[in-house]
């Protein structure tokens, strides 16, 4: 093996290292983030979308941006499941 690829090797490997870093970072980020989307919301609680819409339309709380987009502050969902706890 030549010392250009050799280096060419090695710069690949040191991608595939930082890109990893990096999505790792990514998901330590959104799963400590709060304020989710939807589809996030839903996954966090491990239930469908609709099970979900379910659950604002008995009164979850949900977040309406003025584009309409619903975001799902986790924690308050929590406290309203914890509410309705029999």
């Amino acid at each position: 093996m030549t010392m250009e690829e050799t280096l060419q090797q090695w710069r690949k490997e040191e991608f595939s290292k930082a890109l990893e870093m990096m999505e790792k970072a990514i998901e330590v980020n959104t799963s400590q983030n709060k304020i989710k989307k939807q589809r996030d919301a839903a996954q966090f609680f491990n239930i469908s979308t609709n099970t979900l819409l379910s659950w604002v339309r008995n009164g979850a709380p949900e977040i309406r941006l003025d584009s309409g987009m619903p975001l799902y502050n986790v924690e308050s969902i929590q406290k309203w499941l914890m509410e309705h706890e029999r």
